[in-house]
């Protein structure tokens, strides 16, 4: 009976350590579309990361809260969110595919208490990484603080094309540019969200919907 348990407990960690080593080879995949690392540069990354399991509904972080973190998805879907006159506004979505980074940046920044919610809607893993961390990292490498830098970069382009598309692009071409941008986000997040990311309410986002569909 007891070589049974052993062997069971075998299998389960040889398939967590295989399911890791997967999890860190997306981020790898990830890391190297900006600069390639050499393998000690990556494993002194992976040993300052942390694998974290969040369920549906759970938080990354809370308005009010300091963020401390800076999470890679590696799968799952979060949205962030502040609260306007009581009103849920959505700033973003992370998703694995298009904006993987998760974090209050100004908050991790500027250890001032984050004023978005990082709210978790479809069970999500992470690889997270503390500030204290990550600037052991940048100190310790060039090119590990030149991945930082671009990958900073790159967020910052996506900030500007969401300011861009809320000031000049009407609801219907915001929401075209969805369908493009997350193909598959229409399929897993509830409407209501996706409206209140698009600006709308869920009854002109439906009005949208319906005429495209008939165009």
């Amino acid at each position: 009976m007891f070589e049974v348990s052993e062997n069971c407990n075998s299998k389960v960690k040889a398939k967590r350590l295989i399911k890791e080593a997967e999890m860190y080879q997306k981020l790898r995949t990830s890391f190297e579309q900006y600069t390639k690392l050499t393998d000690e540069e990556f494993d002194s990354i992976k040993n300052e990361m942390t694998l974290k399991s969040f369920n549906k509904g759970d938080y990354f972080v809370k308005s009010g809260q300091l963020c401390k973190h800076i999470g890679f998805l590696v799968n799952g879907i979060s949205r962030v969110y502040y609260l306007e006159d009581g009103k849920e506004i959505t700033s973003y979505f992370n998703y694995q595919d298009r904006n993987p980074l998760v974090s209050s940046f100004v908050s991790f920044l500027t250890n001032e208490p984050s004023y978005e919610n990082i709210h978790i809607i479809e069970d999500a893993e992470m690889l997270i990484i503390s500030k204290e961390s990550l600037d052991k990292l940048y100190e310790s490498s060039n090119n590990i603080q030149k991945l930082g830098r671009l990958m900073a970069e790159h967020n910052y382009v996506l900030s500007m094309e969401r300011i861009y598309s809320l000031q000049h692009q009407s609801a219907q071409q915001r929401y075209e540019l969805l369908l493009k941008t997350y193909p598959n986000l229409l399929n897993t997040i509830p409407h209501h969200y996706i409206a209140s990311y698009l600006g709308v309410t869920p009854e002109s986002m439906s009005r949208i919907r319906k005429s495209i569909a008939g165009s």
